[in-house]
């Protein structure tokens, strides 16, 4: 797993950590997309819900637009970590 630590001003600050699966998808994607993505993370460190929940089968977990692309995403609030699961395109990525 990657962990990108972000600087933040609260008393706890989450960790965002991309899964094997995620981190191949993000070297895979155009240097702007990329970057895109990781800006739009690292700000779910400062708020962590800027995403939007998702249900069935995905329950339990978060979506954030970065156009074209949507960023899965779970909150494990132990841990103080942010755990980017999947990322996709948005015309196949709940498929």
């Amino acid at each position: 797993m990657v962990t990108v630590v972000t600087p933040n001003s609260r008393e706890y600050s989450y960790q965002i950590e991309f899964t094997e699966q995620a981190e191949k998808i993000l070297l895979k994607l155009p240097t702007k997309i990329k970057d895109k993505i990781k800006y739009r993370t690292a700000q779910l460190s400062i708020s962590l819900y800027l995403g939007k929940a998702l249900t069935g089968e995905y329950k339990g977990t978060y979506s954030l637009r970065v156009w074209p692309y949507r960023v899965i995403y779970e909150v494990i609030r132990q841990r103080l970590v942010i755990t980017v699961i999947d990322i996709g395109h948005q015309q196949g990525i709940y498929r």
